[in-house]
């Protein structure tokens, strides 16, 4: 039995949460259907205290910290509470995505023990063109692709590009469906040139445009089975998105993908039009394995650690998996996709959260800790 320790949960958030606005607003109709309220969503707040009180019943000492994008808070909280494990759940510092890794970088230096991917596995799956890269050279299986960089002589979607129609049109430093809109699926050349173009425009960052699979979603999640990582993970039941069938103003079938709106925005006609099922029906034990085996490959291939979950699209034509996305630290929160996977796997929520933090405790053990700087 693993002895209990010291958690510190650390995240950071600025701005209000938006899901506490609109509870504080009240009951609201939605405006594309007033027959209907917006849902209500649980706060990050109440996400996190879920999280607290779970850990706390495994014996933890457990404290939840906003470090708000100050770096002196951050180490002064960590000097303090002297964790044993951080469970290191901030996914960007000083409105830059790219810190992510950064502050998992910090960590590594203060030599404090903390739960998930390490800096190089979070950087390259920030940059999904890289990730491509290095599934395709691991012999996996992901979309072909092309990217526009946005610099100059580089800014527009090339015409001898060889990709099929559709293709799905992504900021390729961005991920959590950011810039992801069923405009983003596009069906021709104009309409490529000119989604490229807003890509840039309003995401001031390369363009990722890649062959579309147009099949069923499904995600794999997958948990460590040691705090080393040299043993490949445990994949855990499959989860599939299931998408409503939708027709555009123009009658033809909408696009099935995950938009942002339709990952966050309660007020978003997107958000009622996809339901998660877990595990994944009608699908194949062989075909799971081998959805399975594909995971646990590109875990190894990116160098996740503790926790992970790999998005695939079944092509419609041949059942093969193609991978859309490398998720290292997704969302733990209970009801959320990945602990969906794990409940159905026969853990618990606070189980799940135990055996996690468990392998950050594991390795802090006999580590030499080093002397937290204060800011001047």
């Amino acid at each position: 039995m693993r002895a209990p320790g010291r958690i510190l949960i650390l995240w950071n958030l600025v701005e209000d949460d938006e899901y506490e606005r609109l509870r504080a607003a009240g009951p609201q109709k939605l405006e594309w259907d007033p027959s209907r309220n917006v849902s209500d969503v649980a706060t990050i707040a109440e996400e996190l205290d879920q999280m607290a009180s779970a850990l706390a019943t495994a014996g933890h000492a457990v404290e939840i910290v906003n470090i708000k994008d100050d770096l002196e808070l951050l180490l002064a909280t960590i000097a303090r509470f002297e964790p044993d494990a951080v469970m290191n759940l901030v996914e960007q510092f000083g409105d830059d995505p790219a810190h992510e890794f950064h502050v998992a970088g910090l960590y590594e230096l203060l030599g404090v023990p903390y739960t998930g991917a390490r800096p190089s596995s979070l950087a390259l799956c920030q940059r999904k063109p890289r990730t491509k890269a290095v599934l395709r050279a691991s012999g996996l299986p992901t979309a072909p692709f092309f990217v526009v960089s946005g610099r100059v002589g580089d800014d527009r979607a090339p015409h001898a590009h060889r990709l099929r129609f559709p293709v799905i049109v992504k900021p390729a430093l961005a991920d959590a469906s950011i810039g992801i809109e069923l405009d983003s699926v596009v069906r021709d050349q104009a309409a490529l040139e000119e989604r490229v173009a807003h890509v840039l425009r309003e995401h001031k960052m390369p363009v990722l445009v890649e062959e579309f699979i147009d099949g069923r979603e499904i995600h794999c999640a997958l948990i460590a089975s040691s705090s080393s990582g040299r043993e490949p993970p445990n994949p855990l039941p499959l989860f599939e998105m299931e998408f409503e069938e939708r027709l555009g103003p123009d009658g033809a079938p909408l696009p099935k993908i995950i938009t942002y709106g339709a990952k966050w925005d309660p007020t978003s006609k997107d958000f009622y039009s996809m339901d998660g099922r877990c595990p994944a029906e009608d699908l194949e034990p062989e075909v799971v394995a081998h959805i399975q085996d594909v995971a646990v490959r590109a875990w190894q291939a990116v160098g996740c650690r503790d926790y992970a979950r790999i998005d695939m699209r079944l092509d419609g034509a041949t059942g093969e998996p193609f991978i859309l996305d490398v998720n290292p630290n997704p969302d733990l929160a209970d009801g959320g996709a990945f602990m969906q996977c794990a409940v159905a796997s026969g853990r618990t929520f606070a189980g799940t959260l135990d055996e996690i933090v468990g392998f950050a405790l594991e390795r802090g053990r006999g580590r030499p800790r080093r002397r937290v700087p204060r800011l001047a």
